[in-house]
């Protein structure tokens, strides 16, 4: 990061998970698996609801692609809101509205102990903080920026964003470009005097460059995304495998 043009920039913007926040190797089918063992347990202690594990990731898959489905039919540029989707999730389940606030805040709870701080990018940051720019995080998620800030604030305390924007508080994605102009009039500032960083060829780099933007691809470890292709194949292996 040390040779990137910074001429004339006066916001850096940064993707959050596997950029400011980097996940650890479990890939998506371990992570579900997690939340919903971890969810099993609050809804037993909380609630006195007692729910199979695999029910309830089946549940979460679920509600996730049907939470998508309608949302590729109805604005293929927005977002699925977190809460939606818990709600879903709840439904699916014959539960109720409080009961979906467990399985959110399970969720959140595990997905904190998959996050670590990008140290030496967090640390530029700093520094570039400390010459006057302003650091923002964008981020591509279901979960609001309140949510978000927490999970920054949380695995990464200390850290110098000053503002978080979300695809789900604002109806649109980096991966369609059309979260950028947002950005851009939320910020008062033009496409040239941003710099975008993150981890995704397309929302990241291509679709930050359609806006104006200049951009910077930070590309995970190879052992991390070895290891991540590792976990999701014994994933399915072992779902393919006849139960005993």
């Amino acid at each position: 990061m040390k040779s990137v043009d910074l001429q004339g920039v006066r916001v850096i913007s940064c993707d959050v998970f596997d950029t400011l926040l980097q996940r650890n190797a479990i890939a998506e089918p371990g992570r579900v698996k997690r939340i919903a063992q971890r969810a099993a347990e609050m809804l037993r202690e909380e609630r006195g609801v007692v729910i199979e594990v695999e029910a309830l990731a089946r549940a979460r898959a679920r509600a996730q692609r049907l939470a998508y489905r309608a949302l590729d039919m109805a604005d293929p540029n927005g977002e699925v809101g977190f809460d939606a989707l818990m709600q879903g999730m709840a439904l699916g389940l014959g539960l109720g509205v409080d009961e979906a606030r467990v399985l959110a805040r399970a969720e959140i709870a595990v997905e904190q102990t998959q996050l670590s701080p990008n140290a030496a990018l967090l640390g530029w940051l700093a520094w570039r903080s400390a010459d006057g720019l302003r650091i923002i995080a964008v981020s591509d998620t279901w979960h609001s920026a309140a949510t978000i800030r927490g999970l920054l604030d949380r695995v990464a305390p200390g850290n110098p964003v000053a503002k978080v924007y979300t695809s789900a508080d604002l109806g649109a994605t980096k991966r369609s470009s059309a979260i950028f102009p947002k950005v851009l009039e939320a910020e008062g500032e033009p496409a040239q005097a941003f710099f975008h960083i993150g981890d995704d060829a397309l929302a990241d780099e291509a679709m930050a460059q359609r806006a104006g933007l200049r951009s910077h691809r930070i590309v995970p470890p190879r052992r991390t995304i070895f290891a991540r292709r590792l976990d999701a194949a014994r994933a399915r292996v072992m779902r393919a495998m006849p139960e005993q």
